[in-house]
């Protein structure tokens, strides 16, 4: 496993995610995040591997990398990097969209009166006035993703924009932020506890606390090449551990078939 360096000086970013704070350095054209529950970088590199096995373009998600993180001081811990994808471009989350045009997210995700359905639709829309973007495929397909992965974080502050100020113009950011996924987090989701309990008791985000009613707003083509998918897992170089485990259960999940481009079974 690859040993990045944290120069004398660098000084760690705080990032705070819905379970507490983690170490970030920005070094270079990298961005380098430090474990904080437990094995968030095989998470994180697992959901590297599926997105590389999707139908999505390299340029419409960030790919991590598991590595060793070597602070100053000596201390030693693991972590996973990846490459700055933003350029000359401005990061807006969605939560600071809002509050730039004098608004929230809290109204619409919070209001236990609309579906979610209406949730999702009534954010699309303003995402829309703010910024002319249509993105209604995209930010389903995402929450598909999510629930496949079980991701637990994906808050309003971890769905980005990009601004280009020269030209006045906005895009989706690529997928990005997986940690809290595959029940990395072991605090929560104990080892040697059966996979199938401890897959209940995840939440989702930002919508609904439940993974199959975000599914449900996925209307589109399939997107993961199951194949690729398996073949990707068996050339892996890094340990994967129970993030493996995982993931395979969801292959086998029939709520998600429509995710699947099939071309062969998954032997349990």
């Amino acid at each position: 496993m690859e040993t990045i360096r944290i120069p004398v000086g660098a000084e760690a970013i705080i990032s705070t995610s819905s379970k507490g704070d983690q170490s970030k350095w920005r070094i270079g054209d990298k961005w380098i995040k430090k474990n904080a529950r437990s094995y968030e970088n095989t998470a994180e590199s697992v959901a590297s591997l599926i997105l590389q096995s999707t139908t999505r373009s390299p340029s419409q998600y960030v790919t991590y990398t598991p590595c060793i993180i070597e602070e100053a001081n000596g201390e030693l811990s693991e972590g996973c990097y990846s490459l700055d994808f933003r350029g000359t471009q401005q990061e807006v989350t969605l939560e600071r969209l809002h509050e730039a045009n004098f608004t929230t997210t809290d109204s619409i995700v919070n209001n236990t009166r609309l579906s979610t359905v209406e949730k999702f639709n009534a954010i699309i829309e303003q995402i829309h006035g703010f910024t002319g973007l249509d993105i209604t495929d995209g930010i389903a397909r995402m929450l598909a993703f999510d629930a496949f992965i079980l991701n637990e974080d994906r808050h309003t502050n971890n769905i980005l924009f990009l601004y280009n100020p020269p030209t006045k113009t906005w895009e989706l950011a690529p997928i990005f932020d997986n940690g809290l996924s595959l029940l990395s987090d072991i605090k929560d989701y104990p080892l040697g506890k059966p996979i199938s309990v401890l897959k209940r008791l995840v939440r989702a985000k930002p919508f609904n606390s439940s993974f199959s009613k975000q599914l449900a707003l996925y209307k589109g083509k399939p997107f993961i090449n199951k194949d690729l998918l398996l073949q990707n897992i068996d050339n892996a170089n890094f340990e994967m551990g129970r993030a493996k485990d995982v993931l395979l259960s969801q292959l086998r999940d029939p709520q998600f078939n429509h995710l699947i481009i099939e071309g062969c079974d998954i032997d349990d």
